[in-house]
């Protein structure tokens, strides 16, 4: 028997109680993840509107009520929120996958529970970092020559830094030098697998 067998043995089934509860979490992130993110893409869209049409060096703003407080977003915070929200839905994406074949193959971990309910903050701060990279390096909406299009694309990869958050961390963990096999070790190792019919 192998260290992993063993570590998998020693792993106490998640009781149902707790199952419940990651599922309703599941269901929720995916709602508020959609939520978000229909709301953020109208709000970078309407921004970019408002920027495009502005003049050269007026900073186009737009107020967002929250709670009964309003602030006022500028296109590159709406564009934070945007990959945010995106990578909240990619992450409602790829957890929910995982969730439902694990629970279907009654393989769910106890030891787990706290992954189910970080892993959409991780995606969703990966998201909005992703998203303001890619802007500030390719895409670059809000000036003269780009048109809303260029908020779909955010968006897109917003979700597929969600979706893919545990790779995407993994490359930049390769991209930035983490070459310890320790470090390389604890990152492919966690995720959950989804068990296969």
């Amino acid at each position: 028997m192998t260290a992993m067998d063993q570590h998998h043995d020693n792993e106490r089934p998640m009781s149902p109680t707790m199952t419940r509860w990651i599922g309703i979490g599941n269901i929720t992130a995916g709602i508020l993840g959609l939520a978000a993110l229909v709301t953020t893409y109208g709000l970078a869209e309407s921004l970019v509107a408002l920027q495009e049409s502005a003049p050269d060096g007026v900073l186009a703003t737009q107020s967002v009520h929250v709670l009964g407080v309003s602030f006022p977003v500028t296109l590159s915070m709406s564009v934070l929120l945007l990959g945010a929200a995106s990578g909240l839905v990619g992450s409602a994406i790829q957890q929910s996958i995982v969730f439902a074949n694990r629970s279907g193959h009654e393989t769910l971990e106890q030891g787990w529970a706290w992954w189910y309910v970080l892993r959409p903050i991780w995606s969703a701060l990966l998201g909005g970092v992703f998203v303001i990279a890619m802007n500030t390096g390719l895409i670059s909406i809000g000036d003269t020559t780009t048109s809303t299009a260029g908020v779909t694309v955010l968006a897109t990869i917003g979700a597929l830094a969600g979706l893919f958050t545990d790779k995407v961390l993994e490359k930049l963990g390769a991209v930035l030098g983490a070459t310890s096999t320790e470090e390389t070790t604890s990152s492919s190792s966690a995720t959950p697998t989804v068990a296969t019919a």
